[in-house]
């Protein structure tokens, strides 16, 4: 697991209550795209990220969260 995955593990919560529903990018430790497609996503994270990695997700809502479990 890379720093950007571990960081997502830890801040899970946040995210989900910040951008659920939508695709982010995380670049060390930070996201840095977020968009409704994973093509949006895609086209924004590449201009931003400058050749480093991105770990993608989509994020879930709070109700699909519920759903889970």
């Amino acid at each position: 697991m890379n720093r950007s995955q571990s960081w997502i593990t830890e801040h899970f919560e946040e995210l989900v209550s910040k951008y659920g529903g939508k695709y982010i990018g995380v670049v060390k430790e930070q996201v840095v795209a977020c968009a409704l497609t994973p093509k949006e996503l895609m086209e924004q994270a590449q201009k931003l990220a400058k050749g480093e990695v991105v770990s993608l997700l989509k994020v879930p809502t709070e109700e699909e969260l519920v759903c889970i479990l």
